[in-house]
């Protein structure tokens, strides 16, 4: 197993490093490799400045963080998948833009690529919050996606669960809708009752896998016509630090276009935003 920081530099980069040195903290091997693809696009003692700074947080926590320059390929993305070995035991961490552009957060960044490759465990990050120093204690968790997609991510999720106080699990029923009626409140409790069975079976799974304390992991469930605005409420409501968030399929294949729901979240959540996709 190792943890790979795609680092460009920036100040943002510097904010997620934080979040790489916490999952090496966490990680048997006590390593971060933080890879630079050269692109003369940061001076060399802006560069040394930075990375020192890394080290130096990384040696805090027990963790030896190693800058490797590597040369382009094709770009900084073939730089990446050129260095960087595929398989589940490889976890890469990355960013989103800090400002939206006229894309989006996500869509057409080397993150988006790098989470579509599926060559390894990806963890791409919006950091609105760099004072909790990659540290989030209390992380709410959407289970409405695919739930081998949910389980790859628990490998992921295990490198930050030592630092978190308070696991918020929710499911979000999209509430059906039909041009002739409007839903029943009988149907509206169907789905609930077989929404709650289902993020059970996921808070079982996360206890196991994880051997977390129930006492800390709580569940929730809403039916309701928006995910992202009820995953933005809640994420205000429960005051979480972390919305730890699937790269759904759909999402990818529609090359989270400035207008997906992923994108509305990155761009109004009130916390840092984590989007993942796990490997098995």
């Amino acid at each position: 197993m190792s943890i790979y920081l795609a680092y460009d530099g920036s100040i943002n980069a510097n904010w997620i490093a934080r979040y790489a040195i916490r999952m090496a903290a966490n990680h048997p091997e006590k390593q971060l490799h933080v890879v630079y693809i050269e692109d003369a696009e940061v001076p060399a003692p802006e560069l040394s400045a930075n990375v020192k700074q890394i080290e130096a947080e990384a040696a805090a926590v027990g963790v030896n963080a190693m800058l490797e320059v590597c040369p382009m390929h094709q770009g900084v993305f073939g730089g990446l998948v050129d260095y960087i070995p595929a398989g589940p035991q490889t976890f890469v961490i990355c960013g989103a833009r800090v400002k939206k552009g006229r894309r989006g957060f996500l869509a057409g960044t080397i993150s988006e690529q790098l989470l579509s490759l599926r060559h390894f465990n990806v963890l791409a990050l919006r950091v609105v919050q760099p004072g909790l120093l990659g540290l989030p204690r209390d992380v709410l968790v959407p289970v409405s996606g695919d739930r081998q997609g949910i389980r790859a991510g628990l490998s992921i999720l295990e490198l930050m669960i030592r630092d978190i106080h308070r696991l918020h699990l929710l499911n979000i029923v999209e509430a059906r809708r039909s041009p002739f009626r409007l839903q029943s409140s009988a149907d509206t409790r169907k789905q609930r009752a077989q929404a709650m069975t289902y993020v059970r079976t996921i808070e079982d799974e996360l206890l196991r896998d994880l051997a977390i304390d129930p006492k800390f992991v709580d569940s929730h469930v809403v039916v309701a016509k928006s995910w992202s605005r009820e995953t933005i409420l809640h994420a205000s409501r429960l005051h979480a630090h972390l919305i730890f968030i699937e790269a759904k399929h759909d999402s990818l294949t529609r090359r989270l276009l400035f207008d997906d729901e992923i994108e509305q979240l990155l761009g109004q959540a009130p916390c840092d935003v984590a989007v993942y996709r796990g490997v098995t």
